[in-house]
C-alpha cells in the first residue's frame, strides 16, 4: 500500500464508520450510540491499515537491507 492509498483509506474508513452509525442511528433511534460504535470502528480500522503497512514497509526494507549486503 502506497503513501497516497494510505492517505485516501484512513478518511474512507473513518468516514465510512460514521455514516453506517448514522444511518443505523436514524433508522432503529438509539442516537448517538451506534454512531459512536461505528465511528471508533472506523477509526480502528484506519490505524489497523496504518499499522499494516508500517509493518510491510519495515520488512520490505530488512529484506533490501538483507539482500544489500549479500552482494
Amino acid at each position: 500500500m502506497d503513501l497516497l492509498s494510505l492517505g485516501f483509506s484512513v478518511p474512507f474508513a473513518v468516514v465510512g464508520g460514521a455514516l453506517i452509525g448514522w444511518f443505523l442511528d436514524r433508522s432503529l433511534g438509539t442516537a448517538p450510540w451506534l454512531f459512536l460504535l461505528f465511528l471508533g470502528l472506523g477509526i480502528v480500522a484506519g490505524l489497523r491499515n496504518v499499522i499494516r503497512a508500517a509493518s510491510r514497509a519495515a520488512a520490505e526494507s530488512e529484506t533490501s537491507d538483507d539482500s544489500d549486503r549479500g552482494s
